[in-house]
């Protein structure tokens, strides 16, 4: 008799963990985003317009159910052509046509917060990217270029939502907005700055 009921405790209790497990998620998860970025300050001068050319994915490990830390990276790719005009040089004026970019590849330490339990419905959040970003700037006057490849520190804080499908779902809708910080400068480029939108899927695995 004894002996069946320790077996019926460990069932019970394997029973139990199967049912905790089946009602939370993993600790640890992947999101992979498409990014939209607007340049701003002297970037902005450098390069106008926005970039529609960017992707971000992190991963990161919940220490309990509000609080993670992770890694991160991603691309943002800023670009303008400007028609063809005369530009001051060192060995004088030239007329070209002037192409110009500034790729950007974070790769950052991160610290999350969920403000709501993992069971709601909406989950809201804040995250603070800490890191280096590889910075390549391009500008090409016809056949002619200048550029400068460099690592610079980046900060990035950042406020987004998950959205679970489903109350236990270990996939999630993911979106949020980042600004990003960089005391990078060459040439007309005093400081990076930039807001950036991503939207993207969120995956608790095992």
């Amino acid at each position: 008799m004894k002996k069946i009921k320790n077996w019926l405790l460990i069932f019970a209790g394997c029973i139990t963990a199967q049912a905790v497990s089946a009602q939370s998620r993993p600790p640890l998860s992947i999101d992979l985003n498409y990014s939209i970025a607007q340049p701003f300050g002297s970037v902005k001068d450098y390069a106008n317009k926005t970039s529609f050319r960017g992707w971000s994915a992190g991963l990161s490990y919940m220490l309990n159910d509000r609080l993670s830390v992770g890694v991160r990276s991603g691309f943002q790719d800023f670009y303008e052509r400007l028609p063809r005009a005369v530009y001051p040089d060192k060995q004088g004026d030239v007329s070209a046509v002037q192409s110009r970019t500034l790729q950007v590849i974070p790769l950052q330490a991160t610290v999350g917060y969920a403000f709501t339990p993992a069971t709601s419905a909406v989950i809201p959040y804040g995250v603070l990217g800490i890191g280096a970003a590889n910075m390549n700037y391009e500008k090409y006057w016809g056949e002619f270029v200048d550029k400068k490849n460099s690592w610079q520190f980046m900060v990035s804080p950042e406020v987004g939502i998950n959205v679970p499908f489903g109350r236990y779902s270990p996939v999630m809708f993911n979106a949020n907005v980042r600004y990003n910080y960089a005391p990078y400068k060459f040439n007309e480029i005093t400081s990076f700055n930039s807001i950036q939108g991503n939207i993207g899927i969120k995956v608790h695995i095992h």
